[in-house]
């Protein structure tokens, strides 16, 4: 295998990472306000239902992403297990190729007037040995929050179950960590604590001025306590599930124990080796759609080309001075499925 061509950029290089549903899109917009390029706002992922405040994600990045962990057998819900060197793979060559020409196009000359450039996506805390194939890393801001309340969160929006949804806090909580020994660790009940300290850490940490007054108060009319759903109570009892037990061992009310096992052991997780026993049926139930929304995406190019090819068609023949209605098969809609 040969060696990957790492590019440099001028600019230094932020990534945010962390769990899915743990803060990293306001920890992006804090790292704007702060002065950092997020890069060209046209190609930001619109807000949500389950974000109405943004994702301040690149949207090219998570499409990315997506394919990086489907190429490797996974997906951002079921990670792929990820040896040491897997990112050296000569398979993913066409994919690095294509990472650097998507952090061109968000951040090329004309785009990025900052120092600093960054770009969040929870997939980073699994997928950052890739990226730095493509360009240097220089810091990696790692959020994580409290993995009830991502739970709980996961739950409603994907339907993922307790066991299934701390097996994944604690995968992207060591992989983010463990891929960047140097990172800033960020809870996200540190941004409603401490606002100004919390700004003023990301700053040292990426190389930025710290936060002004006007700074934090943008970052602070961003922060909506309303948007936090799913509120973990103090009092909340952990069940006996001993994957729910290992994640709250890791979490210790906050204070985050990350040497809490023996490396073996948070290797294994880091890695991809512990996983959540997966329910065969459901496992088959989204095979299933999978291939369902694939016949999907074909009839609807289908019904695109055949449109285009009657709009050609109309636009370079003379008009007919009659139409006759024939008996011919009928357009496919999308209720014949």
């Amino acid at each position: 295998m040969t060696a990957p061509n790492v590019v440099p950029r001028s600019e230094r290089a932020v990534c945010v990472t962390g769990m899915h549903r743990s803060g990293t899109s306001f920890t992006a917009r804090a790292l704007q306000l702060l002065g950092a390029s997020l890069g060209a706002s046209e190609s930001l992922m619109a807000p949500g239902p389950d974000n109405p405040a943004g994702y301040w994600e690149n949207r090219d990045v998570k499409e990315l992403n997506d394919e990086v962990l489907a190429r490797l057998g996974g997906a951002w819900d079921l990670p792929p297990v990820l040896e040491p060197g897997w990112e050296h793979d000569e398979s993913l060559d066409p994919l690095r190729t294509r990472a650097w020409a998507v952090l061109e196009d968000a951040f090329g000359a004309a785009r990025s007037s900052s120092d600093v450039i960054a770009w969040k996506d929870p997939r980073l805390s699994l997928l950052l040995p890739f990226w730095r194939t493509v360009t240097p890393i220089a810091a990696t801001i790692v959020v994580v929050r409290d993995p009830r309340e991502v739970a709980a969160s996961l739950r409603t929006r994907n339907g993922i179950d307790l066991p299934q949804a701390m097996v994944l806090w604690l995968r992207y909580l060591y992989a983010g960590t463990g891929n960047d020994p140097d990172h800033l660790l960020v809870r996200d009940r540190d941004f409603f604590v401490d606002l100004p300290g919390t700004l003023s850490r990301m700053a040292v940490h990426v190389g930025l001025p710290p936060p002004t007054l006007v700074v934090t108060d943008e970052a602070r009319a961003h922060l909506d306590p309303s948007l936090r759903h799913h509120a973990a109570e103090d009092d909340e009892r952990v069940t006996e599930n001993p994957i729910v037990a290992m994640a709250s061992m890791v979490w210790d009310n906050g204070a985050i124990n990350l040497e809490c096992f023996p490396s073996a052991v948070t290797d294994a997780i880091r890695f991809g080796w512990v996983r959540a026993p997966i329910d065969a049926e459901l496992l088959a139930r989204a095979r299933a759609e999978v291939i369902t929304m694939r016949d999907r995406i074909r009839q609807r190019r289908r019904q695109e080309r055949a449109a285009q090819g009657a709009v050609h068609r109309n636009a370079t023949e003379e008009p007919s001075p009659s139409v006759t209605v024939g008996s011919g098969p009928r357009p496919i809609e999308d209720g014949d499925e």
